[in-house]
């Protein structure tokens, strides 16, 4: 029997929930728009279907979610912070409330918590053997390394 998903996990999962409902109604709002810039509907299209897939992932355990989960997060964060300073004197006051509250905090909280040890055991990075956590491994995590007792799992 699985054990149940973690706090941490979940609200990773419903955060990025929200980031994935915020990019559809913003594909909705620009195809509903008198000028319906296709591109742009697209690109928001594109962004909803990676963060679904990272959802998806996130649901059914996979090592690779947990690795883009934890650094998107935080460079989605990094970015949007930097627009908002950057730009501070011609953004309108909703511009930055889409892009902190919509997209960087969510992403900040699935980093946060993906942080978590509860989180690490979920997505399988505590070592059988000594029960270390970790997050040395491969470039997609198929195989990771314990940094306590060296083995692989």
């Amino acid at each position: 029997m699985r054990p149940p998903m973690p706090w941490s996990v979940r609200l990773a999962a419903v955060a990025v929930s929200l980031v994935v409902a915020l990019l559809g109604v913003g594909v909705i709002l620009v195809v509903r728009g008198p000028e319906r810039p296709w591109a742009q509907a697209a690109q928001l299209g594109l962004y909803a279907a990676l963060f679904g897939l990272l959802l998806a992932g996130i649901l059914t355990r996979r090592r690779i979610a947990w690795l883009w989960g934890r650094f998107l997060g935080f460079f989605v964060f990094a970015v949007a912070l930097a627009g908002v300073l950057s730009n501070a004197s011609r953004l309108r006051g909703v511009e930055v409330a889409a892009l902190v509250l919509g997209f960087a905090g969510p992403m900040l909280a699935v980093s946060l918590a993906f942080g978590r040890r509860s989180a690490k055991e979920w997505f399988g990075l505590v070592c059988p053997s000594c029960g270390a956590a970790s997050s040395r491994g491969d470039l997609l995590l198929r195989k990771v390394r314990c940094p306590g007792c060296g083995e692989t799992f």
